[in-house]
């Protein structure tokens, strides 16, 4: 009998074990009692500054000096108190502090300035003490050299085509760099109001993140620009420019002044990000249902900038490369990659600028919801770009990293600057996107959008953590349709996952964002009967790592409750079955038994039956479990045989990345005739995707 075959989606929600990356006893914080430099004792012994009390407005006044290379300022921090103290803590890192004044009602008074460089601290001491709910200004004058490096306020420098080198100077504060900048206190939860003031030379313009209100001339000849003051905002995406760039600009449909600024001899190059900024904009606005908060947005091209992009509020900044667009000699690829920064950042002004991460464990909560979004937008304002073969590949990627026993948990703990810089990696921004699009997957996407919508409104100008997220996305019942899993189909144990009658996300996502690795799925058909079992995927030998899994698997409507096996029955007999599918799940399937003959039957025969994404999935999977075992290397190779008739991108060039490390191993060890029989197909898919690369509605990738 033939019977119809059938195509499983199974999100798997895993509750791990504690994070072996557990953080050590005591670490951030001083064993013996801190010294400041002047041999005095330092009255806080954390790497994280007290609450005793935190800002609410910055007033700076900065004056770069691009002859010299350096700088010297003035800022006055309105201060609100939350505890008696005699002392505030803020940071500042290598630059000279004086002239500090507590400014309180009854008059100035100077402030004693201690120092603690390992932790990049000050301490202000006053005579008198601070009292709680009492609101106090202090002011400090500073001083420091522009940065060699690229970060905190650094110059740079470009060469002109008549061989002239111009300096300019520039800021990046993401992570920890806003306190070799001007002293603040430099942790995303002390947000504020910024009020900003920079002198320059006439030949010089001055950029930030608010419109320049006015300009004033000062004796000598230099100007003083005057901005806005900001919203309410974390240090780290304060942002300054001082250069000679000239600026295109346009408004969006929402009333926003879109600017792009770049070097005199390449503004030619920027009518793309403009164009891109404007619809991306527009599309966030609608999107989240909130308005873009500022009255302008600038994207600045740094001649000399380390990071891809940041997102400061109001100003983003981008590597030339990242924001220029030259039509005689860029090429599809490149628009592309300027397509998907430009709505990284632009995704940003919503997603960690107004609403903010707490503290760096939660730095996904920022870049994992920008990667998502870039793929959200961009399907929707430039569907010729195809992104979502893009995306599949970025998951691909992740898992690779994520595989490994050196992985780290999504929401991982950390303290210092040097591992708060660690968490840029693939994990925060590619896990941290994909698991995202599982769980839109899981609620749908309208309950997802009302979710988040709900989440950004709710929080905005504040901190959360992931908690924060998981609440807002729960109760969302009423906008998913016909539900996921209906209580009655719920099987032992699944009503975990619930809250009266409605889905405890959190419940289900920490699994997903307090553990390192993703599952590996063994699915094993007898007739109608699917045993199911699972263990985390690993690259290593050491199966230790492995111990605690619990699986939930939710199927159309049942709930599958998946300890280390369980057995679903399907309704009739199928001649194969295909789980995960379009890859929706962050997690990888083995076909025991008859599991991948079937399936290469059902590519060898009609490959179509299958999504694009699917069958790259089943590529990428069967090659991986080549590389632990679990597969057999001519299995994975006799699925491949199928690809000389396959047509679309993403499988193809998921079938080039497999497939190329074997053809140079057989080269190198000369094994001519396997590899002779493997390139007839090889080179049928490179001319495929070459016809397919030559259209313009598609994206050449390079194979």
């Amino acid at each position: 009998m033939l019977a119809a075959p059938l195509l499983l989606l199974l999100p798997l929600l895993v509750p791990f074990p504690p994070s072996s990356g557990a953080q050590l006893p005591n670490q951030g914080r001083v064993e013996e009692a801190p010294v400041a430099t002047n041999g005095q004792p330092f009255p806080w012994g954390r790497m994280r500054l007290p609450k005793t009390v935190s800002p609410l407005h910055y007033d700076l006044s900065l004056h770069p000096n691009l002859t010299t290379m350096d700088f010297k300022g003035v800022v006055r921090i309105q201060l609100d108190v939350q505890e008696d103290t005699g002392a505030i803590v803020l940071h500042a890192k290598q630059m000279q502090v004086s002239n500090a004044w507590l400014l309180a009602p009854e008059g100035a008074r100077p402030l004693r300035v201690l120092e603690y460089p390992r932790f990049h601290q000050l301490a202000l001491l006053s005579d008198a003490v601070l009292t709680r709910g009492r609101k106090y200004e202090v002011q400090l004058e500073f001083a420091a050299n522009l940065s060699d490096s690229f970060h905190g306020f650094y110059k740079s420098s470009y060469r002109t085509s008549t061989g002239e080198v111009r300096v300019l100077a520039s800021t990046q504060f993401e992570a920890t760099y806003a306190r070799a900048a001007f002293p603040c206190f430099d942790e995303p939860a002390f947000k504020a109001n910024f009020t900003i003031q920079i002198i320059r030379e006439p030949r010089h313009i001055s950029i930030s993140n608010m419109p320049k209100v006015k300009t004033v001339l000062l004796p000598g000849g230099l100007l003083e620009d005057h901005f806005d003051t900001s919203v309410k905002m974390s240090t780290y995406l304060v942002a300054y420019i001082v250069s000679d760039f000239l600026s295109v600009s346009k408004t969006t449909r929402h009333g926003v002044k879109i600017s792009v600024y770049a070097v005199p001899e390449k503004i030619d190059q920027t009518a793309f990000a403009l164009d891109a900024a404007v619809q991306l904009l527009d599309f966030y606005d609608d999107y989240f249902d909130i308005p873009y908060p500022l009255p302008k947005q600038d994207l600045a091209a740094i001649p000399d900038f380390q990071s891809g992009a940041m997102e400061n509020w109001g100003l983003t900044t981008y590597r030339e490369t990242g924001l220029l667009f030259d039509p005689d000699k860029s090429s599809a690829s490149d628009r592309l990659g300027l397509a998907k920064v430009i709505a990284h950042e632009l995704a940003h002004q919503w997603f960690g600028n107004l609403v903010t991460m707490e503290w760096w464990n939660d730095l996904w909560l920022n870049e994992g919801f920008a990667k998502f979004m870039e793929y959200v937008s961009l399907r929707v304002t430039y569907p010729e770009l195809q992104v979502d073969d893009i995306f599949l590949g970025k998951c691909f990627e992740a898992m690779e990293v994520d595989s490994l026993s050196s992985s780290h948990p999504v929401s991982t703990d950390v303290e210092n600057p040097t591992q708060i810089q660690e968490m840029f990696d693939d994990v925060s921004y590619d896990k941290g996107a994909c698991i995202l699009n599982m769980l839109r997957d899981f609620l749908t996407p309208e309950a997802f959008e009302v979710g988040i919508i709900r989440y950004l409104k709710r929080y905005s100008y504040q901190n959360t953590v992931n908690s924060h997220l998981w609440e807002s996305l729960s109760n969302v019942s009423d906008h998913l349709g016909p539900k996921f899993c209906s209580e009655r189909s719920l099987q032992s144990g699944a009503s975990k996952w619930y809250s009266g009658d409605e889905l405890d996300v959190r419940a289900i996502m920490d699994t997903w964002t307090l553990q390192e690795g993703f599952p590996l799925v063994t699915v094993e058909v007898r007739g109608r009967e699917v045993r199911l079992s699972q263990e985390r995927y690993l690259k290593t030998a050491d199966r230790s790592l492995t111990e605690g899994y619990n699986v939930r698997l939710s199927l159309r409507s049942v709930c599958l409750l998946l300890f280390r096996a369980d057995v679903l029955y399907l309704p009739e007999e199928a001649d194969w079955v295909k789980f995960n599918v379009d890859m929706s799940g962050f997690y990888m399937v083995h076909y025991a038994g008859e599991g991948w003959n079937s399936l290469i039957r059902l590519l060898q025969h009609n490959h179509t039956a299958l999504s694009s994404n699917d069958r790259a999935s089943l590529i990428h999977n069967v090659f991986q479990l080549v590389s632990t075992g679990n597969v057999r290397l001519d299995t994975a190779l006799e699925l491949s045989l199928y690809l000389s008739r396959e047509t679309e991108i993403m499988a193809v060039t998921q079938g080039f990345q497999e497939l190329v490390p074997l053809y140079k191993l057989m080269e190198k060890r000369d094994m001519a005739a396997l590899e002779n029989r493997m390139k007839p197909p090889r080179r049928r898919h490179h001319g495929s995707v070459c016809d397919r690369s030559s259209n313009p509605g598609r994206v050449g990738l390079p194979v």
